[in-house]
């Protein structure tokens, strides 16, 4: 494992742990209603009794996320995309150079599934206390602009890769 893909996880698991320690520091505090949908204004939209499952859905998705991409760091041929199907037919050095790419974009996407998800939890937790609080839409199109970018960024870059390797 690269020594900037270490870090990337670390990072990765540290804000999965701050998504669980803001929800646990706010599961006391909490009303017995809370938000649990927001509109594309970043006020709450939908509320729901308080809950374990919702209290926690967000970290607890967080989590399962970030161990399907450690999983699939460790297994990129069971990536969906279209690219892996040729990859298994290429030779060892070509297919090693195309699962790095992959692996990569997987950690740059860990990464931002956990600012956007330790985001939410903290938002919805704060919404919940105080009402005229919600999410900053400035903040969530960043992220989820920043986020789409780096996928089709990577997964152009894996498809050319994997395309060159091909014709040589």
């Amino acid at each position: 494992m690269k020594t900037w893909h270490k870090v990337g996880f670390a990072v990765a698991i540290i804000l999965a742990l701050a998504s669980w320690v803001i929800a646990l520091s706010y599961w006391g505090k909490l009303p017995s209603v809370i938000p649990t949908h927001f509109g594309i204004s970043g006020q709450p939209d939908a509320w729901n009794d308080k809950s374990i499952w919702w209290a926690f859905l967000i970290p607890g998705l967080q989590s399962l996320m970030l161990g399907s991409f450690v999983f699939l760091y460790y297994k990129p041929q069971y990536s969906d995309m279209p690219t892996t199907l040729w990859l298994m037919t290429m030779e060892q050095h070509k297919r090693d150079h195309a699962f790095d790419l992959i692996r990569t974009m997987l950690v740059g996407i860990a990464l931002w599934i956990g600012i956007l998800f330790t985001y939410l939890t903290y938002g919805m937790n704060a919404s919940a206390l105080q009402q005229g609080v919600g999410l900053i839409p400035v903040i969530m199109m960043s992220v989820v602009g920043g986020m789409l970018v780096w996928l089709v960024w990577w997964t152009v870059k894996v498809y050319r890769a994997t395309k060159e390797a091909m014709e040589k």
